[in-house]
């Protein structure tokens, strides 16, 4: 039974991490198993998928709308009540990114439409930033990596002409 855990993943991990009192034994683990995730209660299952829906780091937020549609349409396709639309924005909000979430937060969204073009508008603001910063790093990073590179073959041929000097031979340095 201590091995169960290892095997479970995303929305099962969860589910079995929240029960208070763990299955004794693996028969007792498959009936609990079973009783959540037939098919008589996917509901569970979908709301507990789509309450822990996050953003990746690098997803886009289009590509994250429309995982949370998908799994959004899914629950209201068994039960077209089971959230209100201010639980779904906070939903939404509460799956993006950190700095995502945080300028969506600080903007006080009062529709999900409101909350989704803030969170790309500043998705491409930061794209924008990052796109500049990296030209910028390559401009004038290339000047002062050509100067370290200076240097740095200068002290290798200090030392590769002490070291044959030490052994009595005879260094040309590079032209």
């Amino acid at each position: 039974m201590q091995a169960i855990p290892y095997f479970l993943k995303d929305t099962a991990d969860s589910w079995y991490q929240s029960l208070i009192n763990k299955p004794q034994n693996f028969n007792a683990f498959k009936a609990e198993f079973l009783r959540y995730f037939s098919n008589n209660n996917s509901i569970n299952c979908l709301v507990n998928a789509f309450t822990t829906m996050k953003q990746g780091e690098t997803e886009a937020v289009i590509i994250y709308l429309g995982r949370f549609h998908r799994n959004l349409c899914q629950i209201q396709a068994i039960d077209t009540n089971y959230f209100t639309a201010p639980q779904i924005l906070n939903q939404f909000i509460c799956g993006l990114y950190s700095s995502i979430l945080q300028h969506v937060c600080s903007l006080h969204p009062g529709t999900l439409q409101d909350a989704v073009t803030h969170a790309r508008d500043f998705e491409s603001a930061e794209s924008e930033t990052n796109h500049t910063q990296a030209v910028n790093l390559v401009m004038n990073g290339s000047s002062e990596l050509d100067s370290k590179l200076e240097k740095f073959s200068e002290l290798i041929n200090k030392r590769l002409e002490g070291y044959l000097a030490d052994n009595h031979a005879i260094y040309q340095p590079p032209q």
